[in-house]
């Protein structure tokens, strides 16, 4: 199984640089996560069995003992998180899955709210420098802070012939380019909390992101600035991700650029997304088994009967499988889910990027740099800046492109833009690697949405799905995990009462 990993020497070193249990080299090791006041096993058979521990299966769990529901939550993996995961850092935590939060995720954010958890900014997300790769050179432009100038390599193909040359800011020519590839998120979303309220979105589904882009004719410098913004997003190939899941992100924060990057990148938990977790965890009486994972659910009239891998059954009266949309194949459901469920576990949805902080010896700006898609990284943003040294976080849209874990390779990339470092640490996390993910956050390919969407969320008698790849709106993130566990949680508990306690 794929650990959290520093790369610290050159090519070859990732593979072999895997830390043991998550952790264990000084400065890096996992915060933890796993059984917080966990109750001692009950004789009892639980009222509710939850797949996975995520937190869709660590919320769910939480609601449903709050209902007064004997619950007991399975995960295969030796830790709670799911696609979550923070480890301790000489700068702090650093969250290696899931990260920033905003109020505009108002079940993140409510649960934050409720446990009085703190919060901390990303410096790269409002950086003072903005640069781009383009023609074998990075080049450069004003910010909010340098005041108003003219980005020549924006607007020289840009304005209609009789328009004056504008004096455009880098962040006016994003926002600007942003608006204008989300025109349509008005019309297809008009309440992106509910997707099949009316709307286009179904248009928006049959083409990807790659091909909008290419249809708006935009200037290299734009297309790569909007390209590196984009496939970030999406953390996978362009023409793989569905162009209305980037119309959802959009519509979700307000149709604003400034919104949409605060949402997606500037607001994080001090303490990383572990606090949260445990919090969760410790207001539930629910019971947590690690390292169980499980190999078949047999449902009948009165019950399920979920066996683990090492062959232990155990019965209740209702199940929710909080798993990644990717693996609803690996466990064997008797009755097999429906088809829509497996057709879409088969395909599997697109997000398989990469994610990497990287330490930085030698002066570290407050900066964000974008490239277009082809490039190993499509975005570096400052993490931690310094006269001295820093650290900054990439992205890129597929693992085969670069080894992150490879000192050299990374270091390469980030002097295109910063000449004078040197790179000491790579550290970052294989999702595409661990089986318990087969993936990075939910990105639907084109045409998913509208085929698979309604009927994912749709219940199978006693066994119920919840995570973040099945929630209506914010999708893929940690507000659409909870979004989803605390909807079906309630489904369940009503059902249960329904049949009678």
């Amino acid at each position: 199984m794929p650990r959290a990993t520093r790369g610290n020497t050159g090519t070859g070193a990732s593979r072999r640089g895997f830390l043991k249990a998550v952790g264990g080299a000084a400065g890096l090791a996992a915060l933890p996560s796993g059984v917080v006041n966990a109750p001692a096993p009950s004789q009892r058979e639980p009222d509710v069995i939850v797949i996975g521990g995520g937190f869709a299966g660590v919320t769910a769990a939480r609601d449903l003992s709050h209902a007064g529901l004997r619950t007991l939550l399975l995960e295969a993996r030796s830790r709670l998180g799911g696609r979550t995961l923070t480890v301790r850092s000489e700068e702090g935590p650093l969250d290696l899955g899931g990260t920033w939060v905003h109020w505009t995720q108002p079940n993140v954010w409510a649960e934050i709210t409720r446990y009085g958890l703190a919060i901390a900014e990303t410096p790269g997300a409002i950086p003072g420098r903005t640069l781009w790769w383009r023609d074998g050179a990075a080049h450069e432009s004003g910010w909010l802070d340098t005041g108003p100038l003219i980005a020549a390599a924006f607007c020289a193909t840009e304005p209609a012939p009789e328009a004056p040359l504008r004096l455009l800011t880098t962040l006016a020519a994003m926002n600007e380019t942003m608006n204008r590839f989300h025109a349509d998120a008005a019309a297809a979303l008009p309440r992106p909390f509910d997707p099949f309220f009316g709307g286009s979105w179904r248009d928006a589904d049959t083409i990807s992101v790659r091909e909008k882009i290419d249809a708006l004719g935009l200037s290299d410098d734009r297309r790569i600035v909007l390209e590196g913004m984009l496939a970030t997003s999406c953390h996978a190939p362009l023409a793989n991700a569905s162009f209305a899941e980037m119309l959802r992100w959009w519509a979700l924060s307000g149709r604003n650029l400034e919104r949409y990057n605060d949402a997606v990148a500037r607001f994080k938990l001090r303490d990383g997304t572990v606090s949260l977790l445990e919090a969760i965890r410790a207001d539930g009486d629910f019971e947590v088994r690690l390292s169980t994972p499980v190999s078949r659910v047999e449902q009948g009239p009165d019950g399920v009967l979920v066996t683990t891998s090492d062959g232990e059954r155990i019965g209740a009266r209702a199940l929710i499988a909080a798993l990644p949309l990717n693996l609803l194949g690996e466990i064997d459901f008797s009755p097999p889910l429906s088809a829509e469920k497996l057709d879409a576990a088969r395909e599997r949805h697109a997000g398989s990027g990469v994610k990497a902080y990287l330490r930085l010896r030698g002066e570290t700006p407050n900066f964000a740099a974008f490239s277009d898609e082809r490039e190993a990284f499509s975005l570096l943003f400052t993490s931690h800046e310094g006269a001295d040294s820093g650290t900054l976080i990439a992205f890129g849209t597929s693992a085969s492109k670069i080894d992150v874990h490879d000192r050299a390779a990374v270091e390469s990339q980030v002097r295109r833009f910063l000449p004078d470092v040197e790179v000491t640490e790579s550290i970052a996390y294989d999702w595409h690697l661990d089986p318990w993910s087969k993936g990075t956050w939910c990105m639907f390919r084109p045409g998913q949405m509208t085929k698979y969407l309604a009927a994912l969320r749709e219940p199978e008698g006693r066994v119920h799905l919840a995570g973040g790849d099945f929630a209506l709106g914010w999708r893929g993130f940690i507000d659409g995990a909870i979004e989803s566990a605390t909807s079906v949680a309630q489904r369940v508990i009503a059902d249960l009462d329904e049949r009678g306690r």
